[in-house]
This record gives structure tokens, C-alpha cells and sequence, in this order.
């Protein structure tokens, strides 16, 4: 553990505080991207025991909480964007320049990348970032169009015939830790699968590298700032 001067953060020159808040909001998406991946390992290190029921509480816990690990990381890849977006001018800056040129080979590509994905207009975006924009839009943070949410569990519970393919589930009970409903799972389970389809691998891929990216970048640029732009060294804690 180690620690610096605070004040590392706060200057009384205006555009130097600006480029303070970008950088110290680059730092807590570093930590709530940090948290996720921590929290989706261990949540894929502790599944529901090998003789447990197909049809269970304990399964369709864990399945429905993966999904919703999942679509907060892709929702932090693309609120990542908008914030990056968001702030053109400070990006673009001669004081955020001299950061980015400081980097290695590396983490310049990785911020070029985050940097190229958040100025996409609408028609050069990626099926990829199309779909981080209607996770976070439509079925994670403000559910501004539910009709994805409906259309998923049409499918996942009636054929193209309109009949029942499958009961839906739930379990009842008085608090938030008994009671859980298992058909809204099952609905965003489709509605994911379904935008994925014939693009699993690609996915898998931008997954990967943006995780990538995010990591790379954002830890060089944050520790680059704190020792060579504003000068503050790391003390050892002891």
C-alpha cells in the first residue's frame, strides 16, 4: 500500500482542475471495472453443486446473476465511451496530449482505440458498440425502450407458432433474498443471445479488448498524471 498528496487532484487553475476531474473519473471507472471482473470471477468459481436440480432456485439465481455481471460490463464499456466523448476538449488538450505521448507503444494503441470507439457516428458504428448502447440503454440502466425486454420473452417461451414451449418460473416469498423472477431472467437471456447470434466469436473478441483497453490505458494515463504531470510522488505505507 502506498499513498501521495491529495492534492495531486485540486488546482486553482481552471483547465488544470478539468483535466483533474477527467482524470479522477477515469480513475473510479478503473475501479468499478475492477470490481465487476472480480465480482464475475467469483461468481463463476462458486456455481450451483453438480447434483443440484436442472430446475432450481440456486441455478436460476446464479444463471440470472451472470446475466446482470454481464450487462454491467457492458454498460460500463460503453458509459466508458460516453464519458471519453464527453470531454473532447480536455482529450484533445495540449496537457492531455503530453500525457498520451508519454505512454508505451502499447497503452497509446489501447487509448487510441477507447478514443476511435467513442467518436463513431452512427453510421461507422460496429455491431459491437451497437449492442453496448442498447444494453445500457434499453435493458440495464434506463429501460427507454422495454419492447426488447417484451420481444425476448415472446421468444423464449412460445415458438414462432405462438404456443407455450415452456412454463414460466418463480419463487415466492416475503423479502428480496427469498423471492426472485426467473421468467425476467429468461427474457433478457433471449433478447441477449438473440442480438449475439452469428456473432458470438467477433463478441467474444471485443469483449476481450476492451477489457483490454480500459485496463491498459487507464492505469498508465492515471499513474502518468499523478507522478509526471502533477509532480507528486508514492510514499510507502508502513
Amino acid at each position: 500500500m502506498q499513498y501521495f498528496d491529495p492534492s495531486a487532484f485540486v488546482s486553482p487553475d481552471k483547465e488544470t482542475q478539468k483535466l483533474c476531474d477527467f482524470i479522477l473519473a477515469l480513475a473510479l471507472i478503473y475501479n468499478d471495472f475492477c470490481d465487476l471482473l472480480f465480482i464475475y470471477d467469483l461468481h463463476l468459481k462458486n456455481p450451483p453443486a453438480h447434483d443440484s436440480p436442472k430446475v432450481s432456485t440456486e441455478r436460476g439465481h446464479y444463471i440470472g446473476m451472470q446475466l446482470h455481471i454481464m450487462r454491467l460490463i457492458y454498460s460500463l464499456f460503453r458509459e466508458t465511451l460516453y464519458l471519453i466523448k464527453g470531454r473532447k476538449e480536455i482529450v484533445d488538450s495540449t496537457a492531455f496530449q503530453e500525457i498520451y505521448r508519454s505512454l508505451s507503444k502499447e497503452d497509446k494503441a489501447c487509448w487510441s482505440a477507447l478514443v476511435t470507439a467513442a467518436n463513431e457516428t452512427a453510421g461507422e458504428a460496429t455491431e459491437f458498440n451497437i449492442f453496448l448502447e442498447t444494453i445500457r440503454s434499453k435493458v440495464t440502466f434506463h429501460y427507454v425502450d422495454i419492447s426488447h425486454i417484451s420481444n425476448g420473452y415472446r421468444r423464449h417461451f412460445y415458438g414462432e407458432d405462438g404456443q407455450k414451449r415452456q412454463d414460466a418460473f418463480i419463487s415466492r416469498g416475503m423479502s428480496m433474498s427469498e423471492e426472485r423472477f426467473y421468467f425476467a431472467d429468461a427474457a433478457i437471456e433471449n433478447s441477449m443471445k438473440t442480438w449475439r447470434e452469428g456473432r458470438e466469436e467477433e463478441f467474444r473478441k471485443q469483449t476481450k479488448e476492451y477489457s483490454q483497453n480500459i485496463g491498459a490505458a487507464i492505469r498508465a494515463i492515471v499513474n502518468n498524471f499523478i507522478q509526471n504531470v502533477r509532480n507528486v510522488a508514492w510514499v510507502d505505507y508502513t
